[in-house]
């Protein structure tokens, strides 16, 4: 993916980038009803008084201006309930949902769309056959408006709830697993010994968020170099650490094209990194955790989310060959897939039996599932085991923990 598109989706899911654009199309629909006017027969079968199609534009504007407020209000509560009771990383997943996006944007566009239509035909813009269309358009606009409205009341039952919050995570981070077994390395070789050569440092500190291995590509060739990126997308760089390693004779010119090749942000995203979502997802399970929170059940649905995602991982196609023949990139190290998301709750659950026993049979599944996860899926149930012998008491948790282990010391 190239940094213009990369830029592109960020702009996408930007919370006023659908009502902008709603807004736009609503101004564009009320200048094509003037214009498709000029085309029409002199003798209507009907004409439709002014006064009816401002009345109706009114009853729009009035009404919908106070649904707007409401569902932005919503909209804003949602976010802060997602934030206190899961993750604050979780909330730029709410913020992107297309569904909200759309309902608000609708309201925001219709709107619009009443106030220009007023102000079109109390200044006489329109003839008898404009004010038809106008109408016709109208009525379309009323039927959007109800669809969308419906839509918001299903919506706001469940948008900002914990149960809500772990499958936009879980989506998210599936999207991302997704998309790196379509393009595993990002198209790169995969790098297998430690990279050498020239470093080439960050500029600013902060994540990376996004590569652009074709960028890279086209340097490479144009220079004769051959590039080992250091740095994947999530993690964190500052200007005395390489993003990457350069064999070759690099032009001096040719470093700021190189990083810039990288884009660094101020926080991680979910796209291209899908250690960060198995990250939030294990941060929503030791908030429930926590003892003011105090929620175990959200806990184990998060190891079973873990589970299922890391299981459902698509592999990548055999017959794959790299585009980017003089880039490497390292693959994702499976003990940090499973850190990103067991850690935490290992760490937080430790003295409850229900969710330690959880986590031993989600880890169980793993290390008999995906052969690339068995070594750190024992090693953690182990860590699991070790923690809880610590935190726990009773003979009788002690002892369903120690029956729970059974697989791991056959491991």
């Amino acid at each position: 993916m190239s940094q213009l598109t990369f830029h592109l989706r960020q702009i996408a899911q930007r919370m006023w980038f659908l009502p902008a654009a709603f807004s736009l199309l609503a101004v564009l629909s009320i200048v094509i009803a003037w214009f498709l006017a000029r085309f029409a027969p002199e003798n209507l079968p009907f004409t439709m008084p002014s006064d009816a199609v401002v009345s109706i534009l009114t009853i729009l504007a009035s009404s919908l201006l106070t649904v707007a407020v409401f569902a932005l209000s919503t909209m804003v509560a949602a976010l802060s309930s997602a934030s206190s009771a899961t993750s604050p990383r979780a909330v730029a997943l709410i913020t992107a949902d297309r569904g909200a996006q759309t309902a608000i944007s609708m309201f925001i566009g219709a709107f619009l769309f009443a106030i220009v239509g007023i102000i079109g035909l109390s200044a006489g813009f329109y003839s008898e056959a404009g004010r038809l269309f106008l109408f016709a358009v109208t009525l379309a606009v009323v039927v959007l408006v109800v669809t969308a409205l419906i839509r918001w009341i299903g919506q706001i039952s469940a948008i900002g709830r914990v149960g809500h919050t772990i499958d936009r995570v879980e989506r998210a981070t599936r999207e991302a697993f997704t998309l790196s077994g379509e393009h595993p390395v990002f198209d790169c070789r995969v790098q297998i010994i430690a990279p050498q050569g020239m470093p080439i440092n960050a500029v600013k500190v902060g994540y990376v968020q996004h590569v652009d291995a074709g960028q890279l590509q086209a340097l490479a060739q144009a220079h004769d170099l051959t590039i080992a990126i250091t740095a994947r997308p999530g993690t964190y760089v500052s200007p005395d650490r390489p993003l990457m390693r350069i064999e070759g004779v690099v032009p001096a010119e040719a470093v700021d094209e190189l990083q810039a090749a990288f884009v660094v942000g101020d926080r991680r995203t979910f796209y291209s990194d899908p250690r960060f979502g198995l990250v939030v997802l294990g941060e929503i399970a030791s908030k429930a955790l926590s003892p003011g929170i105090n929620d175990p059940g959200t806990a184990i649905d998060v190891v079973g989310t873990l589970v299922r995602v890391l299981i459902d991982r698509p592999a990548a196609d055999p017959d794959w060959q790299p585009r980017h023949d003089r880039i490497s990139v390292p693959p994702l190290d499976p003990t940090d897939l499973i850190s990103d998301g067991f850690r935490p709750i290992a760490r937080d659950g430790a003295a409850t039996i229900e969710v330690v026993q959880r986590l031993l049979v989600g880890l169980r599944t793993l290390a008999f599932a995906s052969p690339d996860l068995r070594a750190p899926a024992l090693a953690m149930a182990r860590d699991v085991a070790a923690r809880a012998r610590q935190a726990m008491t009773a003979e009788s948790d002690l002892a369903a923990l120690e029956a729970a282990m059974d697989f791991a010391r056959e491991g």
